[in-house]
């Protein structure tokens, strides 16, 4: 075994050409599908942004209609049905429906966020939605005044974004 060693050695093997060729070709190939979905995913943003959503009149039967789901919120609380939540969500409740009935897309399971990216034209419908949501956050010190957690000042807010 203490003999010359390199003669049991080979010399490296190169790869053929048409490897390199395949391998240039792949990483080519998949340089240009990340591009293409690349370019596709900036134009949908940017479609999106262009493609606002317009708000489809509300007549006054219907306008009515929400109104109404309103006051029956109000009456639930007052007979004691609803706590405070309860009538923040129910509120919010109403203005996704109604956020739905006018924009034509789905937004009951829309952050608020998202809602105000789909309807920079209406910000009344995400501030109010915000302001259901912010029942959920701790009760701050109001000392006497109306805040946002109160629910009497949501409904009135709702009210109003119905009424516009």
């Amino acid at each position: 075994m203490s003999g010359d060693l390199t003669n049991g050695l080979n010399d490296p093997a190169l790869y053929p050409n048409w490897m390199w060729i395949i391998g240039v070709l792949l990483l080519a190939l998949v340089l240009v599908w990340v591009g293409v979905w690349l370019i596709r995913w900036l134009r949908s943003n940017r479609l999106q942004e262009q493609n606002q959503i317009a708000l489809i009149p509300l007549d006054e039967k219907r306008r009515q209609r929400y109104l109404g789901f309103i006051d029956e919120v109000e009456g639930r609380l007052n007979t004691g049905d609803l706590d405070d939540r309860g009538v923040h969500l129910a509120v919010a409740g109403i203005l996704r429906a109604l956020g739905t009935e006018r924009t034509g897309r789905d937004l009951e399971t829309a952050t608020v966020s998202e809602i105000r990216k789909l309807i920079p034209t209406w910000p009344d419908l995400a501030d109010a939605l915000s302001a259901c949501e912010d029942s959920f956050k701790a009760d701050s010190e109001a000392n006497g005044e109306e805040t946002q957690f109160d629910p009497t000042f949501v409904m009135d807010y709702a009210r109003e974004v119905v009424k516009k």
